[in-house]
């Protein structure tokens, strides 16, 4: 691939990957939207994704392909000046728009003024760009909302009802994004619950899954609400940045949208999850209980429960919902255009407990 990527979301976990395998295995150069946070400025903040990418490396020289600029894709022209905002249109040729706010309990009209405005801002540089191949949008397998069955790939808006105000503005995003086909060269990803990288088990802090892994080595979680039997779709990083790759390089992906999920036939349930956990981190099972028991017990011990106790609990209140569902995800349109398969997540579990075992030795109290 040639010519200049604009990349939004660099500082998330999916969007760090993107950065990598552009950086790796193209010559592309490669513009970055990223706000200054707290005290780090854009290029601190890049520069501490490469040190995490690259460990050891001198991060500083990976600099010379890369352009920062300091914006947010909820402003209008995404905070440029009319200067830089013709510059980066004239010279881009290829988009990728991972950027989201991805918490679930935010206000609706947070929530849209980000994944939705931030989306229709990001359409608007598309068309500006005046030698443009591509823009690829990723969004999330769970537009899919409060759907029981097999969720097919070019399915978004069947009147489902959605879990939180992520899944809605998401799916309101995607349906704007979609209406842009045959106007722009687009392609729809979606991910899943995106865990871990495969061969190193890096992950990152932010992700639920993660933390409550987490939490259950340090014998903080000794339960979860759920159904045994429900299906958890998990994928590896590695497996999307893959498959991002080679659907953004492929014109057979104009006009479509792809589930990069592990699928109906590899999707774990939550009872090979509570199996995997104890394996690999050596530890109890922990308990599957109905959620109704859970936030009955929990309603019951109310007044006794720490502040910690408490925030684990909000915590596993927001991920319940996902922990019952009796959906699974057709994939098999991506492994078609890709060529691609996502590894059982058996595979790599192991990896993945490595990774928490050996940056938080600790272990249970």
């Amino acid at each position: 691939m040639n010519g200049t990527l604009f990349l939004t979301g660099v500082t998330g976990y999916i969007g760090s990957s993107l950065l990598k395998k552009w950086l790796d295995d193209t010559d592309m150069e490669i513009d970055l939207l990223v706000r200054s946070r707290r005290d780090r400025s854009p290029g601190e903040r890049v520069l501490a994704v490469l040190e995490e990418l690259y460990s050891g490396a001198d991060s500083k020289a990976l600099m010379d392909r890369i352009r920062v600029h300091e914006g947010d894709v909820a402003l209008e022209n995404l905070g440029f000046d009319e200067e830089t905002y013709s510059d980066i249109s004239s010279r881009t040729t290829r988009i990728i728009h991972c950027a989201a706010a991805a918490r679930f309990d935010l206000d609706i009209e947070v929530a849209r003024k980000v994944n939705v405005g931030g989306t229709r801002n990001m359409l608007a540089l598309a068309r500006a760009c005046g030698s443009l191949d591509k823009f690829d949008y990723i969004g999330t397998a769970y537009v899919s909302g409060m759907r029981d069955g097999l969720i097919l790939e070019d399915k978004l808006d069947t009147g489902q009802e959605h879990r939180n105000t992520y899944e809605r503005s998401k799916m309101e995003a995607e349906k704007i994004v979609r209406g842009h086909f045959g106007e722009l060269p687009i392609t729809v990803m979606r991910p899943s619950i995106v865990i871990c990288d495969s061969k190193t088990g890096r992950a990152s802090d932010f992700n639920g899954f993660y933390r409550a892994l987490r939490l259950y080595w340090h014998g903080l979680m000794k339960m979860l609400p759920g159904d045994p039997a429900c299906r958890i779709d998990l994928v590896p990083v590695d497996y999307v940045t893959d498959a991002i790759f080679a659907l953004s390089g492929s014109e057979a992906g104009i006009g479509r949208g792809y589930h990069l999920t592990a699928g109906a036939d590899r999707a774990a349930t939550l009872a090979d999850i509570k199996e995997l956990a104890a394996e690999h981190f050596g530890l109890e099972p922990f308990a599957i209980i109905p959620p109704e028991h859970f936030l009955a017990g929990l309603a019951a011990r109310e007044s006794e429960l720490t502040d910690d106790e408490k925030r684990i609990a909000d915590e596993l209140k927001l991920y319940m919902p996902y922990l019952s569902t009796k959906m699974s995800f057709d994939s098999s349109g991506a492994v078609k255009d890709t060529g691609l398969e996502p590894p059982p997540v058996g595979e790599y579990f192991g990896t993945m407990a490595r990774y928490i075992m050996e940056r938080e030795p600790r272990g249970p109290a």
